[in-house]
């Protein structure tokens, strides 16, 4: 009879050689979801009446700490267990050297855009609802002049990561239709294995 990590592999949560488990499936597109929901968030805040303005804020805020908490999440499952081999492809060794700088960019703005929407909201002397739990008080007064340079980083990186993430989706495509490996149906709910 299999131990719990074999039960697990076997009902498929964890990853494999092969492929990816239904936790980083589901840890991938949730990110992806909160990514795509923040920024829409915060590119459309003011086409909403004022009177709904604290809770959509609110509701970008809570966001931004999704994708930090699933970027915690999803570094603490790929150190766990093991990862899935790269698929070989006729355009390496330069593709997936070029994969893994866009998963190390990827990641890295993962925390950078977070991080700056926290920025933003101290350097505007507001606290950091932590999903209504607790609160976090900014450390510092109100500044006008740092809040509308932490507001242009923030968008900046807001604006990065979604071309980023739009570059992964289109290297995940390439592989699809071009390449016809299984690199885009690894990651799909319910994808099978590659090949």
């Amino acid at each position: 009879m299999p131990g719990k990590a074999g039960s697990a592999t076997l009902l498929g949560m964890q990853n494999t050689q092969d492929g990816y488990g239904a936790v980083a499936k589901a840890l991938h597109w949730l990110s992806a979801l909160l990514i795509l929901g923040g920024w829409l968030l915060g590119q459309t805040l003011d086409l909403f009446p004022k009177s709904m303005e604290g809770g959509l804020k609110l509701a970008h805020v809570w966001s931004g700490l999704g994708v930090l908490a699933l970027l915690a999440a999803r570094l603490a499952w790929r150190w766990s267990g093991p990862q899935p081999d790269p698929i070989p492809s006729a355009l390496d060794p330069w593709l997936a050297r070029a994969a893994k700088a866009g998963h190390v960019l990827l990641y890295g703005l993962l925390l950078a855009v977070p991080v700056a929407g926290i920025v933003l909201s101290f350097a505007r002397g507001e606290p950091v609802s932590l999903f209504g739990f607790y609160e976090i008080a900014s450390p510092w007064a109100r500044d006008r002049a740092f809040a509308r340079d932490a507001r242009e980083v923030h968008e900046l990186l807001a604006n990065a990561i979604l071309l980023v993430a739009a570059l992964h989706a289109a290297a995940a495509l390439m592989h699809h239709y071009l390449l016809g490996d299984a690199t885009l149906r690894r990651m799909l709910p319910g994808g099978g294995k590659s090949a």
